[in-house]
């Protein structure tokens, strides 16, 4: 359990400082090394030990409980994140400057705090350590690129406000004990300097007894850290100060997950495996595609010859296959023809032992008065088609249909009245018609307990399966809370509910779990390969990175035929020639046989032409490249095509990419699986 030192504290510099002199350091004077010693020199009688230059509330409050601690023998130490020198220890010597990441936007941030190794160095220094205390605001969290790799006997306890524990919450031994307004406004402290404060205070109460024990109470029980805090606020302030013990009870919330299930409230159903439903949507590549030449045969039969996912692998990435009817509604006479020829598994090459269930695809009717198809009609599709499971016929509640109390009162009562006609037709019909399919009773609501009262009522008509629509755009944190109102009326061990297009991190789907979801599904992982910058390639540690965008070169389509219409300085012959060295120097680096810089140099320069935003891709691009994620990637698409699985360029290689991130994602699930099982 003992390292050799015990206790860090981390914080951030101040504004405020002991010297401020009207030279001071700016943001530039930390770009160059030789302008920044020559600036230093300049301001020599200002130099101070960076614990006493800071003289923020949070700085100065945080101190005096070090110095008090430290006054009765306790050992402990202090780093601060600098937004011009970086990571500083307490002693080191430094000028006064005016640089701060408040000031700065996300990339900015993200880009600097690199250049500055906050992460690498930050990382070294908390090795040592069995407690590591961060008294960080929101800018100065996104300096690090979290997680810190701890050990088994290492645990970080965050003082942070509560829209920070997203950043922070997604892996083991993370605590965050939450600090606002609330906080600073009850305990009369100022919001800037709370989180100091508060420190010294846990500081307080440590020395009032056995250090030793008291800390290790801490590393067994983080949440004590908590109570240590107002045990030493009640013995310092008026008796008066909480005028109630359920104001006392509201501070300081205490997390060691993002959406903590205590015993209590865990679902009568969650000893069912969680199950991963993929959405369809024509999500297939060529088998046969060559990416050297970029080619694929012009008369083949995409819906013969190319392949899907699960295909790929040895086994498909999730645990059943979800159709919506607009899919099929959409399709092309000849895929029509085949489904119903072939029947749904034979046609998607499925294995019969993972289901395909069935919805009517809301989001395309949406804007309708009523849903285009009948009960009957629906029933009929599930059952002639072959799908293992049909979910009733629902209309959405979300966005302007949920702030309109008229509509979205009709929208609610409807998609019940229609589960209710499901349900008795199918049961009226099931041994003449010989249904086959599972029913499914789908919900909408628009707060927790306008879905408890339709998954009650769904329960009552008989229901052993319910699915909640309309929550794929919502934030987790509204999720939880209607979960959170539906778990204690889950019925029975053998009941299940699905969550349509939800699909989160895995501690987030840990608690949806506990909390009475049995199945869900979500494309996101797969589209997230080629939608929106940084979250392009995944990961199985859950770190992310950028795709290179390298767009095709031609005169007929895309993005250069669009360039050329607006430029006419530029000939189509340029476009080619800065594609193809981009694409040389990937495959050179690829093969070490081409460094880093050049092989950014040619892919920059194309993306000057594009006119794309260089500054933010090349950093992006640098991290990608530098570390080489595909290289330790073992499943079969990173194996096969190698680098081009990093490559921004057409469906052949962004689809195999969001194959890729779907396989990530589904391990992601088994490993929940397996703690689950244990």
């Amino acid at each position: 359990m003992i390292l050799s030192k015990r206790i860090l504290v981390v914080t951030s510099c101040t504004g405020e400082k002991l010297h401020k002199p009207i030279n001071q350091l700016v943001f530039d004077d930390f770009k160059n090394e030789n302008v920044l010693k020559q600036r230093e020199a300049e301001l020599l009688e200002f130099k101070e030990r960076a614990d006493e230059m800071y003289t923020g509330s949070q700085h100065l409050a945080l101190m005096s409980g070090i110095k008090e601690y430290r006054k009765q023998g306790g050992e402990i130490d202090l780093c601060i994140i600098s937004a011009g020198y970086g990571l500083l220890n307490e002693d080191a010597q430094i000028v006064p400057y005016e640089v701060t990441f408040n000031t700065m936007d996300s990339q900015t941030i993200k880009k600097w705090a690199r250049q500055l190794e906050i992460t690498q160095n930050l990382q070294k220094k908390v090795a040592d350590y069995n407690l590591v205390f961060f008294l960080l605001g929101d800018k100065y969290l996104q300096a690090v690129e979290w997680p810190l790799k701890l050990q088994s006997n290492q645990k970080a306890i965050f003082f942070a406000g509560a829209s920070s524990r997203s950043r922070i919450l997604n892996w083991d031994d993370y605590h965050v004990l939450t600090i606002g307004e609330k906080e600073a406004k009850t305990l009369k402290y100022g919001l800037i300097g709370i989180k100091g404060y508060l420190f010294a205070h846990l500081l307080r109460n440590i020395i009032t007894s056995n250090i030793d024990q008291k800390w290790s109470t801490i590393m067994n029980h983080p949440d004590q850290v908590r109570e240590f805090i107002l045990d030493s606020i009640d013995s310092t302030k008026q008796p008066e100060l909480f005028s109630d013990s359920s104001e006392k009870e509201d501070l300081l919330r205490f997390y060691n997950e993002m959406f903590p299930v205590p015993d209590e409230l865990v679902a009568i159903n969650c000893i069912e495996e969680p199950r991963f439903y993929l959405p369809e949507n024509d999500d297939r590549v060529d088998p046969n595609y060559d990416f050297m030449a970029d080619f694929s045969e012009k008369n083949r039969n995409p819906l013969e010859n190319d392949v899907y996912a699960h295909q790929i692998f040895e086994r498909p990435q999730f645990d059943g296959l979800l159709v919506s009817k607009v899919n099929i509604d959409n399709a092309t006479k000849q895929k029509n023809l085949m489904i119903n020829d072939m029947g749904l598994h034979d046609f998607y090459r499925l294995p019969r032992e993972y289901p395909i269930m069935g919805d009517c695809g809301a989001f395309s009717y949406i804007d309708k008065e009523v849903p285009p198809y009948t009960t009957q009609e629906i029933i009929d599709y599930y059952h002639n088609l072959g799908f293992d499971y049909g979910v009733s016929i629902d209309h959405l509640i979300v966005g302007p249909f949920q702030r309109d109390e008229n509509i979205r009162n009709r929208r609610y009562e409807l998609t019940l009245t229609m589960a209710e006609e499901f349900i008795r037709m199918y049961r009226e019909n099931r041994e003449t018609s010989n249904y086959q399919f599972h029913p499914i009773g789908i919900v909408q609501g628009w707060d927790p307990p306008s879905f408890r009262r339709a998954v009650e009522h769904l329960i009552g008509l008989g229901y052993d399966y319910v699915a909640l629509g309309g929550l794929a755009r919502e934030q987790s944190e509204k999720i939880y809370e209607i979960l959170k109102e539906i778990a204690p009326v889950i019925p029975d061990p053998t009941f299940r509910m699905h969550l349509f297009g939800v699909a989160r991190d895995m501690k987030t789907m840990e608690s949806f779990h506990k909390l009475g979801v049995t199945s869900f599904d979500s494309s996101s992982p797969l589209r997230r390969a080629w939608l929106g910058t940084g979250h392009n390639y995944h990961t199985l540690s859950g770190k992310h990175y950028t795709a290179i965008r390298i767009p095709e070169a031609k005169e007929t389509s895309g993005r250069v035929k669009k360039m050329m219409q607006n430029n006419d300085e530029i000939e189509f012959d340029d476009y080619k020639r800065l594609e193809q060295g981009a694409l040389i120097a990937l495959r050179e680096f690829s093969d070490g046989e081409r460094e880093i810089s050049s092989t950014l140099e040619a892919i920059l320069e194309y993306d000057k032409i594009l006119g794309e935003n260089r500054e933010v891709h090349e950093d992006l691009y640098r991290e990608v490249l530098s570390e080489r994620p595909w290289e330790q990637c073992d499943c079969n698409i990173c194996k096969e095509i190698g680098i081009d699985v990093i490559v921004f360029r057409g469906n052949n290689r962004n689809r195999r990419r969001g194959f890729h991130n779907t396989h990530v994602y589904y391990s992601q699930i088994q490993e929940l699986k397996k703690r689950w099982n244990k």
